[in-house]
C-alpha cells in the first residue's frame, strides 16, 4: 500500500498577520468614508488652515505690540530724565490703557506708583498698585509690596504698613529686599511706640548679617 504523502503546509510567515488584515482594512474602509464625505473633509481642512493663519498672524501682532511698548516705556523714561513728572505721569495712564497686558505693564505701573508717592498722593499709587496685581513671587513684587508700605504710612495706616513690610521680610527673594523691610519695620514700630518690638526685629537683622558687613552699624 502505497503512503500517503502530506502536503506542506504553509509557514507561519507565509500567512498575512490578523495586525497587516487589519491595517488594509482600515485603510480601505478610511478611503471608503473619505469618498462619501469629501466635502465634510474639504470643509475640516479649510477651517484648519484658517486657524493655524490666524494663530500666527495674532502672534505676529502680539510680538509687534510688545516691542512697542518697550519704545513707548523707554520714551517716557526719557521724559522722566527731563524733570517732567507731570507729563510722565499721564504717559504712564495712557500707556497702562493700551499696553495694560504686556510684560512691560508691571514696570510702568510700578514707575506711576513712586511718582504718585513722590507728589503726596497715595491713594492713587495703592490703586495703581492693585492694577497691577503683582504677587512676591513675581520678579517686581517685592519693589510693589514695598511702594505699598510706603503709601499705607502716607496714608497713615502704620499698622497695615508694618504687616506689608513684613510680609516682604518673610516671603522676598533677595537678602538685602528682607534686610530692608525688616529695617522699615522696626522703624514704624519705634513710630508706634513698641519699643520691643522694633527690638526684636533688629536682633532678626542682626542675625543675619555677617560680622564684618558695614550694615551692623
Amino acid at each position: 500500500m502505497a503512503k500517503r504523502h502530506k502536503t506542506p503546509s504553509r509557514s507561519r510567515q507565509d500567512r498575512p498577520s490578523d495586525s497587516d488584515d487589519a491595517f488594509v482594512a482600515g485603510v480601505l474602509g478610511f478611503s471608503n468614508w473619505a469618498r462619501a464625505n469629501q466635502k465634510i473633509l474639504v470643509i475640516f481642512s479649510v477651517a484648519l488652515v484658517a486657524v493655524v493663519l490666524l494663530v500666527i498672524s495674532y502672534s505676529n501682532q502680539r510680538a509687534r505690540q510688545v516691542e512697542q511698548a518697550g519704545v513707548e516705556l523707554e520714551r517716557i523714561h526719557a521724559t522722566l530724565g527731563v524733570g517732567d513728572a507731570e507729563a510722565a505721569k499721564g504717559a504712564l495712564s495712557q500707556y497702562l490703557e493700551q499696553f495694560g497686558g504686556t510684560p512691560y505693564a508691571g514696570e510702568a505701573s510700578l514707575l506711576l506708583s513712586r511718582l504718585y508717592l513722590e507728589s503726596d498722593q497715595p491713594e492713587l499709587a495703592l490703586r495703581s498698585l492693585d492694577r497691577a496685581d503683582l504677587s512676591l513671587r513675581d520678579p517686581l513684587g517685592a519693589q510693589a509690596f514695598t511702594l505699598r508700605a510706603r503709601a499705607q504710612e502716607m496714608s497713615g495706616e502704620l499698622g497695615l504698613a508694618e504687616e506689608t513690610y513684613l510680609e516682604v521680610a518673610d516671603r522676598a527673594s533677595m537678602s538685602f529686599e528682607r534686610t530692608a523691610a525688616r529695617a522699615q519695620a522696626a522703624r514704624l514700630r519705634e513710630a508706634q511706640g513698641n519699643w520691643a518690638g522694633a527690638a526684636e526685629l533688629y536682633e532678626e537683622i542682626l542675625s543675619a548679617l555677617a560680622i564684618a558687613a558695614p550694615e551692623r552699624g
